[in-house]
């Protein structure tokens, strides 16, 4: 039962909560950088603690979520291509900037001045990261590891694949068809990747580097002088 109950949360309340609070409008004080991260951090970290109840409570172990040891395999070439890619795609992002044209470097670079939701100071950039290794790490648990397991019995594989995947793709919530779309694409895909490696690790490292490496990047420019020297941002 405290299975079925934190699935039903996961594929429909959660999704349901996220969608409204994207659309709705709000009168309410937006609230800074610092209260949104933690916000983040204590909503994933209150439903890990579900999460291991319900292992405890059912018996599954670690590796039914996709937490063995991956040594050799399918599993073990998705971990180590990422760990290795990774790298290789930041110097690549790095190459192509360097031969856009100024006007356009400008432009990128405005529109990342422009964002409210990237870390500005030292402090919150560590509550960033902090963040991201619990939604990275925390979602790919819930939405792959667990609701793969759980609901596989129920629907099969592949109709957990799917609804693992609507489902997370409606809790990024809602700003024009093009992103809920993308989202769910994305998340179905992710789920396709569990199933055929049967590891979430590979999955965990994508879902964490690549947010990491776009937020190193932006806060790089954000603390950078129009002369190029690095200052913080009070």
């Amino acid at each position: 039962m405290i299975d079925l109950a934190l699935a039903f949360y996961l594929v429909l309340i959660l999704p349901s909560q996220q969608m409204w609070r994207s659309i709705r409008k709000s009168d309410k004080p937006k609230r800074s950088r610092e209260q949104r991260y933690l916000a983040t951090i204590r909503s994933i970290g209150m439903t890990l603690i579900a999460l291991v109840a319900a292992c405890w409570w059912s018996g599954h172990t670690a590796s039914d979520l996709g937490l063995g040891v991956p040594t050799s395999g399918a599993a073990l070439w998705c971990l180590l291509i990422p760990i290795l890619g990774l790298p290789l795609l930041h110097y690549a992002g790095k190459a192509r900037e360097a031969k856009m044209p100024a006007a356009k470097v400008a432009e990128m670079y405005e529109q990342v001045r422009a964002s409210d939701a990237l870390p500005r100071t030292p402090g919150e950039m560590k509550l960033f990261v902090l963040t991201t290794l619990f939604i990275g790490g925390g979602w790919e648990l819930l939405y792959r590891g667990f609701l793969t397991l759980v609901l596989t019995p129920l629907v099969g594989t592949w109709g957990a694949v799917l609804i693992a995947g609507v489902a997370y793709g409606a809790g990024h919530g809602y700003s024009n068809p093009k992103q809920i779309t993308l989202s769910i694409v994305s998340a179905i895909l992710f789920s396709v990747g569990y199933v055929l490696t049967g590891s979430v690790w590979w999955l965990i490292v994508v879902h964490v580097g690549i947010p990491l490496m776009g937020a190193i990047s932006c806060y790089k420019i954000l603390n950078q002088q129009p002369n190029g020297e690095a200052h913080a941002i009070s």
